[in-house]
């Protein structure tokens, strides 16, 4: 009978080796919990240190599944280091900014053959757990209470200059249409 192959997490693994060091449980135990094989287990355990290490250090996604590397790991690190920056400083970050200044940055590291695409941006972002999601900046700091003087004063008087069928509903389109994007 052939085992369905099983992906386990990084986490789970390491959740799994700290019960068998700690006495908990056996291989034949982990191996039933996981629906793995018992020489898979035992793999683990061969691999224990690489895996605490990537679990520890919080450098790998502790839900991937393996712990591959980037062929180009100095590019990788750079521009996830670039990436923390310009998050840090409330930048917003889309995939195309960060493909151009992993080019930008291959170039200054003498790699010729690096093209940053869709596949390279999926895996870097999963290999770092970088997520798109909207960016809390200064906009987002405005309270009702500043407003409330501009829209009691200063939008009747632009609005009185128009008949109420010329009048649409645009949200903020008007106040931030030159704005940085928020993801």
């Amino acid at each position: 009978m052939m085992m369905k192959r099983v992906n386990i997490s990084i986490t789970d693994k390491y959740k799994a080796l700290q019960k068998i060091s700690q006495g908990k449980s056996t291989n034949k135990s982990i191996a039933e919990e996981y629906g793995v094989k018992k020489n898979t287990v035992s793999t683990w355990i061969a691999n224990k240190r690489k895996i605490t290490e990537a679990y520890e250090s919080g450098q790998v996604n502790s839900s991937r599944k393996k712990m591959k590397k980037s062929t180009n790991s100095d590019l990788d690190e750079a521009v996830f280091l670039w990436f923390k920056n310009a998050r840090s400083n409330n930048i917003p970050v889309s995939g195309n900014i960060i493909k151009e200044k992993a080019i930008s940055l291959s170039k200054s590291l003498d790699l010729a053959d690096f093209k940053a695409s869709e596949g390279w941006l999926d895996k870097w972002k999963q290999r770092h757990n970088v997520t798109f999601k909207t960016v809390s900046g200064e906009e987002n700091s405005v309270t009702p209470e500043m407003t409330a003087s501009w829209s009691e004063t200063y939008l009747p008087t632009i609005l009185s200059r128009y008949e109420l069928k010329d009048i649409y509903n645009a949200e903020e389109f008007e106040l931030f249409y030159q704005a940085f994007t928020d993801k």
